[in-house]
């Protein structure tokens, strides 16, 4: 088990060697429970992530640092979000973030969301010419589908008349 946890660990270690701090990020992520050496593995050794930290990594992927180039243009291909012209709860392309965004916005978004938690992490690129990452997260208001665009958006109008 000692063995295996190391290996595990392993991703913590070289977040760590690039100054991420206060993370852990060694746990998969299940539609059930964990079961066998991850159930034993998860006692005492949730994944936890910051703000700061998303915030850092998304912006170190859309400016090509993540990485390699390579892989951080991979990344963004991923994360691009179309806005579709309708709108389904719980679509990382028509809800959560995107619903702040103006037309002509372009968007790059990894949402998540549990029975606890609601989630966003965003690189948008204006049509008015800013380029900005924002991220946030919200406990026991999974369900609480307007804090995240209310967030945005209060966020981008701050940022455009303050420009």
């Amino acid at each position: 088990m000692k063995v295996w946890a190391n290996k595990r660990n392993a991703i913590n270690r070289h977040f760590a060697a690039l100054g991420y701090q206060n993370i852990n990020v060694n746990q998969k992520t299940w539609e059930e429970t964990p079961y066998g050496r991850d159930k034993q593995f998860l006692v005492g050794n949730r994944n936890a992530l910051t703000t700061d930290a998303t915030a850092r990594l998304m912006a170190e992927i859309a400016t090509g640092r993540a990485v390699t180039p390579e892989r951080s243009r991979q990344m963004m291909a991923l994360l691009k979000r179309d806005r579709p012209t309708t709108r389904r709860a719980d679509d990382q392309a028509s809800d959560f973030a995107s619903r702040a965004l103006e037309d002509g916005d372009k968007l790059w978004s990894k949402a998540g969301w549990t029975s606890e938690t609601r989630h966003d992490a965003i690189y948008v690129e204006t049509h008015d010419g800013m380029k900005v990452v924002i991220v946030v997260f919200t406990l026991n208001h999974a369900h609480e589908r307007e804090i995240i665009p209310t967030v945005v958006g209060a966020v981008l109008r701050q940022m455009r008349s303050s420009s």
